[in-house]
């Protein structure tokens, strides 16, 4: 019987073709806009040689995640985002100044992967609760361990910790989706814009300006 094959799974040069061809397909089309047909095209397969190993696209979509979250975003998360919630800051603003580099320099590393989270996450609960258990629960835990440091220190406002959290994630990844992927050819001057973005972020959390 065909099933996924799973991340220790050792792929066929078939499955290799049909995997690189999917995630290019899926990031310049998105989920629902690939047809299979496509799919075996750009790997020079028959469509057939798709369902034997991959019994439907959905198992596909998830067959090119799911190792590649294992494999690759869990452990450069991990790389680049332990360190960064290691360091000490002077401040609420340098930390939001690390961590908007490191968002940036990683989405860039990673376009085509980060390009189908994005299109498929908001519409696949099974998708986003194993990719946010797999990799993102970690860092949640470290940054409301940070947010809570900056309320202790009297430099942001006194929310709900989560509240704040989600208030930064949401502010930056808009940023950088945008930047990145939406209008990548537009005249940006980065440096600026991500000055800007700071101190939106700042100031609309800084403390004593707010309702309760």
């Amino acid at each position: 019987m065909s099933r996924r094959p799973r991340s220790s799974d050792t792929l066929t040069e078939a499955q290799k073709k049909i995997v690189e061809a999917a995630v290019a397909a899926f990031a310049e089309q998105g989920f629902h806009g690939t047809a299979t047909r496509d799919i075996a095209r750009r790997a020079g397969v028959a469509e057939a040689t798709i369902f034997k190993y991959f019994p439907s696209k959905r198992d596909l979509l998830l067959g090119v995640l799911g190792p590649a979250i294992e494999q690759l975003v869990g452990p450069a998360l991990a790389r680049s985002m332990d360190p960064l919630f290691s360091a000490a800051y002077p401040s609420f603003e340098a930390f939001l100044r690390a961590l908007l580099a490191e968002r940036i320099a990683f989405v860039r590393a990673h376009p085509r992967l980060v390009r189908i989270l994005a299109q498929e996450l908001p519409f696949d609960a099974e998708l986003r609760d194993g990719v946010f258990s797999r990799v993102f629960a970690p860092f949640f835990a470290k940054g409301i361990a940070m947010i809570e440091h900056f309320q202790r220190e009297g430099q942001i406002v006194g929310w709900p910790p989560a509240v704040v959290l989600r208030c930064v994630s949401s502010t930056l990844a808009g940023y950088i989706l945008h930047r990145v992927f939406i209008a990548p050819d537009a005249a940006w001057d980065d440096e600026v814009e991500n000055e800007r973005v700071i101190a939106f972020v700042t100031r609309g959390l800084s403390p004593g300006q707010q309702p309760a």
